[in-house]
């Protein structure tokens, strides 16, 4: 497993700008701490080197597991605004988004996030208009048992249809629609799932949003698209495919959202709860920049 353990002045600069313990979740500051950069520089540049390049993913091992969640999440959040400017999740604007089992009513679309569903593997924001580049996970529990998040490289999945079913993949490359079913004011998205332009690989995947899309606009589907999709998912379901990331208390996964599609296995909570925060970002303006795809021959 890619890790990278923070040294001790990191984890002290993730404490050099505290943030109230009443921020609403479209509140968190999306500036870098300034007076961290120096200290988070070599995390940032082997997050930076791991991310757009091999293996595209990677866990970060705070060592702040002691923390209360507060203060745990302001390290976190200070180490995820060092490497990239956060997105907002759903159009009501979250910057953290609590991934855990709840039946409190939220405004977001989140019945993945907060439900004990497994399976339905996707890649994350393709209703957004600006689609993140990165995706995080902060844990703050482990379920007693189960509970993995999956994650799958699509350069296999794209070089196995390239090479046994070259039309099941120039289907996946065309624009189809994405969309979440809500009646109300949910944009049409057009995406290609598999995106190899200019070289970088770009995935853009829920099997039910795109289901969705094709019935809300009242297109016909291209012939051989079901068949397309089922050989898609039946490749992301081979457990040879798949790496299972528990995430303990005081790590953050992040993976390149344009190159895997991700999921979660079964977990079982009797005396611990999965709780997880989310986060996207993308590439600040200055200083090197996040990965916008996956490079075929830099990032392989």
């Amino acid at each position: 497993m890619p890790a990278y353990h923070l040294s001790e002045p990191a984890r002290a600069a993730l404490s050099s700008r505290p943030l109230p313990a009443d921020l609403a979740p479209d509140d968190w500051p999306d500036q870098a701490p300034d007076d961290a950069a120096r200290d988070l520089a070599p995390a940032r540049a082997e997050a930076l080197r791991l991310l757009d390049g091999e293996p595209g993913w990677l866990v970060v091992h705070t060592g702040l597991a002691a923390l209360d969640d507060h203060r745990l999440m302001t390290a976190a959040w200070n180490l995820f605004t060092a490497l990239c400017e956060p997105v907002p999740q759903y159009r009501t604007g979250e910057l953290v988004f609590p991934v855990e089992v709840t039946d409190a009513p939220t405004e977001a679309s989140s019945h993945y996030s907060r439900s004990n569903a497994t399976g339905g593997f996707h890649t994350d924001g393709t209703l957004l208009d600006l689609t993140p580049q990165v995706a995080a996970l902060i844990g703050l529990s482990s379920a007693d048992s189960g509970g993995e998040t999956v994650l799958v490289d699509g350069f296999g999945l794209a070089d196995h249809l390239a090479a046994e079913a070259p039309d099941h993949l120039a289907l996946l490359e065309q624009a189809h629609p994405f969309h979440s079913g809500d009646q109300g004011e949910d944009p049409v998205m057009e995406h290609r799932i598999v995106d190899l332009t200019g070289e970088r690989l770009r995935l853009h995947y829920l099997r039910r949003y795109i289901d969705r899309g094709y019935e809300h606009t009242g297109r016909t589907r291209p012939d051989g698209l079901s068949a397309a999709l089922d050989a898609w998912d039946a490749l992301v379901a081979d457990p040879a495919r798949q790496n299972g990331i528990l995430l303990e208390r005081g790590d953050i996964l992040l993976w390149n959202n344009a190159r895997f599609i991700h999921g979660r296995t079964p977990f079982e909570e009797r005396t611990r709860r999965r709780r997880l925060r989310r986060a996207y970002g993308v590439h600040r303006p200055s200083g090197p920049s996040l990965p916008s795809g996956a490079d075929r021959q830099g990032g392989r």
